[in-house]
């Protein structure tokens, strides 16, 4: 929300939708932002994945069911 409010990143017209757009910099804001989070997702998703084949291997050594 904060891009949004900054004209350096953001220009809004109350004009419409179609007069509003991302500057350049907003573009770029916006790519390093959604990549950053992209890259932390799959990080988290990996994580999980390693824990619950952790888990699975616990589980299988003790005896018991998944």
């Amino acid at each position: 929300m904060e891009i949004m409010k900054d004209r350096q990143y953001f220009y809004y017209s109350e004009v419409g939708p179609d007069y509003c757009h991302l500057t350049e910099e907003g573009e770029r804001a916006i790519i390093e932002f959604i990549n950053l989070v992209s890259y932390k997702m799959l990080e988290a998703d990996n994580e999980e994945l390693n824990q619950r084949a952790k888990e699975m291997v616990l589980k299988s050594l003790k005896g018991e069911s998944t």
